[in-house]
C-alpha cells in the first residue's frame, strides 16, 4: 500500500452512539491524501457493525491491546503509514477543512512537531477554547494547550524520539506527552475553530476531574524537574504546594523562585522570567517580592527609541528615561538629515545604531541588525514623539513587567495615551478622539490598576521576547490606565504655526505617522472606518444601500458591499456570492470565498514569499518576493 501524509487515528470502544457523525466528519474532508486507522477497545455494543457498514477503502479497523486508552493509540501510532498522524475522537466532529489546514501548518512551520487547533464544545455548553498559536514550555506548565483530539503531529519524529503515551496512566496521558515532545519540538496551533468538541456527562474530563488534576501537577513537577534538574523530596513537596496555590510562607516561596530562576539549564525552553511568571499567576507577588525578583532583568532591558528628523520630541524622550535611571539606551536613527539632530546624535552618551535607509516605524522588526535581541530578550520599543504624563511614577516599568507576566497571551503591555487635554487648536482633534476613544471600551482590573485590552504599534511598550509570544498579532497588548499614562505629542501642536524643525520633518515624512496632519479627516475616516461601519451599524448601512440602489435592478440583487472582514458581491446584499477575506498576522491571508465558506483560491504573503493555494490548500505556486535590505 503506498504511504498516505495523514493517518487519522480514533479509538473506539462501545462508540456507537457517536461513532456514524465522527467517521462522516472525516470521510467529507477537502483534503484527500489520508487514511482512516480505528483502533476498537473490545467492543461490545454495535459500534464494529458500523464500522463494517462504511465501504471506504481508506478505513483500517485493528483490533487493540485492551489495554486502554494509552495501549490503543500506541498501538495503532506504529500501525501507522502516514508522514501525520491525527488524534480524532469518536464523538466529536472535525471541520471539513481540518486536516487540509493542519497539513499546510506544518509545512509552513517545519520546527513545529505538534499541531492543534482551536475547538469549540457542544452539548454541555458552547465555549470556545483558544489555545495560543505558539505554546510555550511555560504555557504547558500552566495546562496543556493542545486539545488532544485536535492534535497532528510528525510521526517519524516521534518514532526517533520514543514519544508514546506512558500507558500506566490512566488520564492525563496527552498532557504528559504533550510536555515530554515540547523539550525537543515546537508546539503549536492553528488559531481556527477546526474541531467540535462534545462534551458530556460520560466525558473522562468531566467524570475524573479530581484524579486528573492530582496528575496534571504532577507532570508540572516533572517539567520543573527536567527544566532545572534534580529536584529533593522537599522540594518537590514545596513546588507541588505552590502549584496548587496552597499557602505558603512567602519569604521561602521567593527563596524557592529565586533558586529555581538560576537553576535553569535550558533558557530556551523556558526564561528565568517565564518560569517566575508560572507561579506570578497561580498567586501573585507582593509589589516588594517581585520588585526584588525582577531587579535585575529590569535592569538589563534595553530601551530602543526611533529617530527621524525629530529633535525636540528625542530630546524629550531621552531627558525623560535618564531621570528614570535607565541605563541601556539605545537610539535608532532612519537615516536622519536635519542638521541639529545629527549634532546630537554625535554627541549622545548613548548608542546610536545609524540605519542606512529609513525603515520607519518597524525598524526594529524590519532590519536582521535587531533580530537576536527581538527573538531572545525583553525590550522596550517607542515612538520619540510619545512622554509619559507628569503624574506617571518612574517605577511604571516593573509595572509593565507585572501585568506582561500576568497575562501571557499578551505580547506587549504599553501606556494608555491621554485624549482628555487635546488643544482644539489641534484640526484632527476629532479624529484622535473617535479613532482612539473606540480602545478603551475592553477594561479589567489588575490589582489597584484599570488595563485596556486594546492594540499598540510602536508607542511606547515592554515586549517580550518574539519567540515567546503566544499568537502573530503584533499589536496583541494591553494599555495601563491612569496614572500610568501617556501623551502624543504632535496631537498638541498647531499646524498653522509651524516650526522649522517641523518643516523640515514634513518636508521628508514618507507617511509613517497616521496623525502627522499630512492626512485629511475625510481620508482617515475611510482609512480606519471612523465613519459609518456596515458590519457595526448594518441597519444603518442596509438603509444606505435602499437609497442609493434602484429596486428590480441588477445592481439591486447583487451588491458590492463590505461586511467585517467580507468584501465582494452579495446576493440580495445579504448573501456572499464571491467574496474576499484578508486575514492579518505575521503573514498576510487573502481568500477568495464562495458563498462565504468556500474557499476557492488564497494567497500568502510573508516577508519572503506569495504563496498560492487552490481550495485554500494545496499550494500549486510559491513566488519569491524581493529580497529585504
Amino acid at each position: 500500500m503506498h504511504p498516505v501524509r495523514v493517518s487519522v487515528v480514533i479509538p473506539t470502544r462501545n462508540s456507537e452512539k457517536y461513532l456514524k457523525e465522527a467517521l462522516d466528519s472525516i470521510l467529507g474532508q477537502t483534503f484527500a491524501d489520508f487514511e482512516v486507522l480505528i483502533v476498537d477497545d473490545n467492543s461490545t455494543d454495535g459500534t464494529l457493525d458500523l464500522i463494517h457498514s462504511y465501504e471506504d477503502s481508506r478505513i483500517r479497523l485493528l483490533k487493540g491491546p485492551g489495554k486502554g486508552l494509552a495501549a490503543a493509540l500506541n498501538f495503532a501510532y506504529r500501525e501507522a503509514r502516514g508522514e501525520f498522524i491525527a488524534r480524532m475522537d469518536a464523538d466529536d466532529i472535525a471541520e471539513a477543512t481540518r486536516l487540509g489546514k493542519q497539513v499546510a501548518f506544518l509545512d509552513e512551520h517545519l520546527d513545529v512537531g505538534v499541531c492543534g487547533t482551536k475547538f469549540q464544545q457542544f452539548m454541555d455548553g458552547d465555549a470556545i477554547h483558544h489555545h495560543m498559536e505558539n505554546v510555550r514550555y511555560a504555557d504547558m506548565l500552566m495546562g496543556c494547550y493542545i486539545g488532544h483530539p485536535t492534535a497532528m503531529l510528525r510521526r517519524q519524529l516521534f518514532v526517533e524520539n520514543n514519544l508514546f503515551y506512558d500507558e500506566s496512566m490512566r488520564f492525563s496521558e496527552d498532557y504528559d506527552l504533550w510536555a515530554r515532545a515540547i523539550q525537543v519540538t515546537k508546539l503549536g496551533n492553528v488559531p481556527e475553530v477546526l474541531l467540535r468538541y462534545r462534551r458530556h456527562i460520560e466525558s473522562v474530563s468531566i467524570a475524573h476531574v479530581d484524579e486528573m488534576h492530582r496528575l496534571d501537577v504532577d507532570v508540572k513537577v516533572r517539567m520543573i524537574g527536567y527544566l532545572v534538574g534534580d529536584l529533593s523530596p522537599a522540594d518537590v513537596e514545596q513546588i507541588t504546594a505552590m502549584l496548587t496555590g496552597e499557602s505558603v510562607n512567602e519569604a521561602a516561596r521567593l527563596d524557592m523562585l529565586v533558586k529555581l530562576m538560576a537553576s535553569i539549564k535550558r533558557p530556551d525552553l523556558c526564561s528565568p522570567l517565564e518560569l517566575a511568571s508560572v507561579f506570578h499567576q497561580i498567586k501573585p507577588l507582593a509589589k516588594d517580592d517581585f520588585v526584588r525578583l525582577c531587579r535585575d532583568a529590569i535592569s538589563e532591558i534595553p530601551i530602543f527609541v526611533i529617530s527621524f528628523n525629530h529633535l525636540t520630541y528625542l530630546q524629550a524622550s531621552i531627558a525623560y528615561f535618564e531621570k528614570a535611571g535607565f541605563k541601556n539606551i539605545h537610539i535608532i536613527d532612519n537615516a536622519s538629515s536635519y542638521p541639529p539632530l545629527v549634532e546630537y546624535l554625535r554627541a549622545s552618551p548613548h548608542r546610536v545604531h545609524y540605519m542606512g535607509i529609513n525603515y520607519k516605524h518597524t525598524v526594529l522588526f524590519d532590519s536582521l541588525k535587531f533580530k537576536e535581541i527581538v527573538d531572545s530578550k525583553y525590550f522596550v520599543l517607542t515612538d520619540p514623539d510619545v512622554l509619559p504624563v507628569e503624574e506617571c511614577p518612574l517605577d511604571f516599568l516593573y509595572v509593565f513587567l507585572d501585568v506582561l507576566l500576568s497575562h501571557p497571551a499578551k505580547n506587549k503591555i504599553g501606556f494608555s495615551l491621554k485624549l482628555d487635554d487635546l488643544p482644539d487648536h489641534y484640526e484632527l482633534k476629532e479624529n484622535v478622539l473617535k479613532w482612539e476613544g473606540r480602545f478603551y471600551d475592553k477594561l479589567k482590573s489588575h490589582g489597584s490598576l484599570t488595563i485596556y485590552d486594546a492594540p499598540v504599534d510602536t508607542t511606547f511598550a515592554l515586549y517580550r521576547p518574539r519567540k515567546e509570544w503566544r499568537t502573530s498579532d503584533f499589536f496583541s497588548a494591553f494599555r495601563v490606565g491612569y496614572p500610568y499614562e501617556a501623551r502624543h505629542l504632535p496631537w498638541y501642536r498647531d499646524l498653522t504655526k509651524l516650526t522649522d524643525e517641523e518643516l523640515f520633518y514634513r518636508s521628508l515624512d514618507q507617511g509613517s505617522s497616521n496623525w502627522n496632519g499630512t492626512m485629511s479627516a475625510e481620508q482617515l475616516h475611510k482609512k480606519y472606518g471612523t465613519g459609518v461601519a456596515p458590519d457595526a451599524n448594518a441597519d444603518q448601512a442596509r438603509e444606505l444601500d435602499e437609497q442609493t440602489v434602484p429596486k428590480g435592478t441588477f445592481s439591486d440583487t447583487f451588491q458590492r458591499r463590505r461586511v467585517g472582514e467580507l468584501r465582494g458581491y452579495f446576493l440580495s446584499g445579504r448573501w456572499p456570492l464571491l467574496n474576499l477575506q484578508t486575514v492579518p498576522g505575521e503573514s498576510i491571508c487573502t481568500t477568495l470565498y464562495v458563498f462565504g465558506k468556500l474557499p476557492v483560491m488564497s494567497k500568502t504573503t510573508d516577508a519572503r514569499h506569495h504563496i498560492y493555494r487552490v481550495l485554500g490548500v494545496l499550494p500549486i505556486w510559491k513566488k519569491k518576493k524581493e529580497d529585504i535590505e
